[in-house]
């Protein structure tokens, strides 16, 4: 996992600044996608992908595989983004720990 990926973008590492700015990044991204039958998930994922320019789609892929979270449509997008976006982040730092044992 994380084959190509550079050390300066890491969601869950960031600092409360940082995470802000990559936050309101990502929800700005998937509005410019979303709609009342869109997939959320799917956007956020997509919008992280192309914002780190460190996950391939094998790994966009493997994370969608693995991301279990409860996302509440009737939430403002950025808390859904902000779910995701946590979610997705906690599974980097998993794959990331699991890499360093290897």
């Amino acid at each position: 996992m994380l084959q190509n990926h550079p050390r300066h973008y890491r969601p869950g590492r960031a600092r409360p600044d940082q995470q802000c700015q990559i936050v309101e990044s990502l929800t700005a991204a998937v509005r410019d996608q979303y709609s009342s039958d869109a997939d959320v998930e799917a956007l956020v994922l997509s919008a992280i992908a192309q914002q780190s320019g460190s996950l391939d789609t094998p790994d966009v892929l493997e994370l969608r595989t693995q991301l279990d979270v409860a996302v509440d449509e009737q939430a403002p997008l950025r808390q859904q983004v902000q779910t995701v976006l946590a979610a997705s982040a906690s599974i980097m730092a998993r794959w990331e720990r699991t890499e360093g044992t290897e």
